[in-house]
């Protein structure tokens, strides 16, 4: 849409923009086809969809193809499901707590400071894609590229809650061990970034909390997450690059740190989980929101003036400080109308 590379900057530098950006992960077929005229299939996909986004939205974090069916079992024997839009692939499973650290300690025993040509190369691929995918998108969209982080999101989906739970109590230690590692390589990571690296705002995602509050306790993310979460957000922060922090689920007992570490902005604002859109700008009154718009019920399941009423709601909790979306993603059980819905009043009101 015009003006959207000129609306999104002056969002991240606090000033009024013409109008409130819009923000969205499109898995929607309805959606492609409205803005396209044409259905989406996994062999157009490219095609189809970096025309939607650009024509649907002001910005986005991910363009996701849709995928053809599948059910298979990969060679170390666990099962993985392929459905359009989603894949789901069983837990690795270890033999013990013990099993479980000893691997760890053994995948973790080389330096973990070492820069090699090929962790250099892998920058340079994630830069030329990006540009790449920035060239197909058209030079007035806006692409949050996908950035390092804590990774204890990866620690935990690996094995699963129960496992994880389990292994933590038994082994803290192999814990903080993969969180050290993280830690470390996100920010080499950063370091080795070239001067002309052109990343003005990255996604960085951990989920970290269940719809109830976060999955482990607010005292232990302070002693054991936050005092290497900090150092990654310092780390973005001197190459001149802001921090969009994606965690689902009910974030509030541990806002107050998150903040203090450096996130910039947040996302995606799952409102049906607890999260305030108004309590937490009052709170912190320089964060940035992206989403915001509940998906879990609302979308799918109200009226185009519910939805209308609650993107105005959002708007007006955050005193503008808002990029509108949906509260994860725009799946296919939303309807057209809800999405247009959400958009049309994004587009009319006036800061």
């Amino acid at each position: 849409m015009e003006g959207s590379l000129e609306r999104i900057r002056a969002m991240f530098a606090h000033r009024k923009p013409d109008r409130i950006p819009l923000y969205e992960l499109i898995r929607n077929d309805a959606v492609v086809k409205h803005f396209t005229g044409r259905d989406l299939t996994p062999e157009n996909a490219e095609e189809v969809l970096y025309e939607t986004f650009p024509k649907a939205v002001d910005t986005t974090r991910s363009i996701r193809r849709p995928s053809h069916e599948n059910d298979e079992i990969l060679p170390d024997g666990r099962r993985r499901l392929t459905r359009r839009w989603t894949i789901w692939t069983e837990h690795v499973k270890y033999a013990s707590s013990e099993a479980y650290a000893e691997a760890k300690r053994a995948a973790l025993a080389k330096p973990m400071d070492t820069w090699t040509k090929e962790d250099q190369a892998g920058i340079e691929r994630h830069l030329a894609n990006l540009r790449e995918l920035r060239r197909r998108l058209g030079p007035n969209f806006f692409h949050f590229a996908g950035g390092p982080s804590l990774g204890l999101m990866g620690i935990m989906g690996e094995v699963g809650v129960e496992a994880f739970c389990y292994y933590l109590a038994d082994y803290p230690d192999v814990m903080d061990l993969q969180l050290e590692w993280h830690m470390v390589r996100s920010i080499l990571w950063l370091e080795h970034l070239p001067k002309d690296h052109g990343l003005e705002a990255v996604f960085t995602g951990d989920d970290i909390a269940f719809k109830n509050g976060p999955f482990l306790s607010p005292a232990w993310f302070r002693e054991h997450y936050m005092p290497r979460f900090k150092p990654i957000m310092e780390a973005y922060h001197r190459r001149g690059i802001l921090a969009n922090f994606h965690s689902d689920g009910n974030l509030m007992p541990i806002m107050d740190q998150l903040v203090e570490a450096g996130i910039d902005m947040l996302n995606p604002i799952e409102v049906a989980a607890g999260m305030d859109i108004a309590e937490l700008h009052r709170r912190y009154p320089a964060l940035i929101f992206t989403g915001g718009i509940d998906v879990s019920g609302l979308l799918p399941f109200g009226a185009p003036e519910e939805v209308r009423d609650a993107t105005v709601k959002a708007i007006e909790d955050a005193e503008g400080q808002i990029m509108i979306g949906s509260s994860t993603e725009l799946h296919n059980h939303v309807p057209l109308a809800n999405f247009l819905a959400m958009r049309q009043a994004a587009l009319d009101y006036r800061l």
